[in-house]
């Protein structure tokens, strides 16, 4: 096994709006649904928005779709319900050929419904459903060690994290860790542990900002001197910033026509990942990383993620600007 992933499984029900209709939500912003919220909100976008896509989602599950459909053996560890979203979001996974037999099912299944601007700027509000109720006994910890890397990622909710944290302390993979804003804002104290087990952290300026105060260079020196082996600060249409014990790299963002943003960060994780299994330098994972951000922000959900042939064409492209 490549890469086992470890987060949060949602569907991602996406639709096209205009944020002066919805002053109540935060532009950028990714919360849980607040109590007595949902009614009105489901309302509000049937009134004001226009439905799009239905995906699957999470954070972790977008990165190992991609890394899946790029050639690499992975699988995942989560919960869904015993529904028809569970359903859909097991055979999106299938057909990408990710090993799905230590996702659990009982309940219902998470929905995030993601709020699209013509900019493809979004905000994300999250329903957990069972992504709250991982248990320690529902977690294969064998399953993960088989793998070379262990990718996780955010629950929003207290009991899926305890178990999470738990499970990472004790396994001896490679730790590629994305805390998004949920994990980000639980602080260093709670975080400190994993920081100083993880190899790549991934994040964005906000997230960086929310767990050590600082300024996104500043940061990834702190979070380096916490025990991150590479961080990796994901700025969008800005590029990315990667700081390593070899010194630090910035690497430009490519510009494309963006439709949707969802998912951006976790198919740039994919594609600095499948670099890395593939021996490529740190500079180079960068920009297989933002060539395949790039390509997946031009279709909604999952349309236009990475394939095989994708990655074969941009490292031989890379091969030929390096002269080798």
């Amino acid at each position: 096994m490549d890469v086992v992933g470890f987060g949060a499984l949602n569907i991602d029900i996406i639709c096209k709006v205009d944020f002066n209709d919805f002053s109540f939500i935060e532009k950028g912003s990714e919360r849980k649904i607040r109590k007595g919220e949902l009614s009105f909100l489901k309302n509000t976008i049937e009134k004001k928005a226009k439905f799009v896509v239905k995906s699957g989602g999470g954070s972790a599950a977008n990165t190992i779709y991609a890394l899946s459909k790029m050639g690499f053996c992975c699988g995942f560890v989560g919960k869904v319900g015993k529904d028809k979203e569970g359903d859909f979001i097991l055979k999106e996974l299938e057909e990408a050929k990710v090993d799905i037999s230590e996702i659990k099912r009982e309940g219902k299944t998470g929905i995030c419904f993601i709020l699209v601007d013509e900019r493809g700027e979004r905000s994300v509000l999250v329903l957990p459903g069972v992504n709250d109720t991982l248990t320690p006994d529902e977690v294969n910890l064998d399953y993960i060690k088989e793998a070379k890397i262990l990718h996780a990622t955010s629950f929003v909710g207290d009991t899926s994290y305890i178990t999470q944290k738990n499970a990472i302390l004790k396994s001896e993979n490679i730790l590629s860790f994305d805390p998004g804003e949920p994990h980000a804002s639980r602080g260093w104290e709670e975080l400190s542990p994993i920081i100083k087990k993880t190899y790549f952290f991934f994040s964005t300026e906000k997230e960086i900002k929310l767990l050590t105060g600082k300024n996104f260079e500043e940061g990834c020196t702190r979070l380096r001197d916490w025990g991150a082996k590479v961080v990796i600060c994901k700025m969008g249409d800005k590029g990315s910033f990667l700081k390593s014990e070899k010194g630090e790299i910035f690497i430009p963002a490519r510009k494309v026509k963006s439709i949707d943003t969802t998912g951006a960060g976790d198919v740039y994780a994919a594609g600095f990942l499948a670099g890395f299994l593939r021996g490529l330098s740190l500079k180079n994972c960068g920009l297989v990383a933002t060539c395949a951000a790039a390509m997946s922000v031009t279709g909604y959900g999952r349309e236009k993620y990475p394939d095989k042939d994708f990655l074969e064409y941009t490292i031989q492209n890379l091969s030929n600007e390096n002269g080798s």
